[in-house]
């Protein structure tokens, strides 16, 4: 259940990103909603779902907005594992923890799409202004504890639910026994 709710999250993000963030003024800045999303999957999932749903989203970043193929699916595995590496040895769920977890990550994945795109085709790089990466991340850092707090009540909602509301589940107890 969890994974079809991020996986719908993320592809929500993604076409928020892609047609109406955009269209914003450039001074509000366009966040990048489905990196928080990401460094999320990576401190609270499981490895193997976490990391199918980060391919995937790398895939449609690829798709709707990449210079070349698999740049983004590799930096964003990058920072996914390097993301659930650091949470197995220290504590990154807690709220005060993730904003400057987010803003290096994202910087590393930023300075990685680059290199990349760089060493690639050094006349179709992608550019790199340190206003607008610099507004994204200041962004990022305002979004990450209320965004955090969405996807950790999504989850506690999917659990609930599933608990439940399960039809199949084996219910448990006396049914016959008369109550007092």
């Amino acid at each position: 259940m969890r994974f079809f709710i991020f996986l719908l999250l993320g592809v929500l993000f993604l076409a928020l990103q892609t047609t109406v963030l955009p269209a914003l003024p450039s001074w509000m800045g366009a966040p990048d909603l489905l990196f928080l999303l990401i460094v999320f999957l990576a401190i609270h999932l499981k490895a193997w779902p976490g990391a199918l749903l980060v391919v995937l989203f790398g895939i449609g970043s690829e798709v709707v907005s990449g210079y070349f193929l698999g740049i983004y699916t590799v930096a964003y595995l990058l920072v996914f594992f390097i993301v659930k590496g650091l949470a197995g040895h220290f504590d990154l769920t807690a709220l005060n923890h993730q904003p400057p977890l987010v803003v290096l990550s994202y910087l590393f994945a930023n300075a990685f799409v680059y290199l990349a795109s760089f060493m690639l085709a050094d006349e179709n790089a992608v550019p790199w202004a340190w206003g607008a990466i610099l507004q994204r991340v200041l962004i990022l850092t305002i979004l990450v504890v209320p965004f955090s707090r969405l996807f950790l009540a999504l989850i506690a909602w999917c659990d609930r639910r599933h608990r439940t509301y399960s039809l199949f589940s084996r219910k448990r107890g006396n049914y016959y026994k008369a109550r007092a």
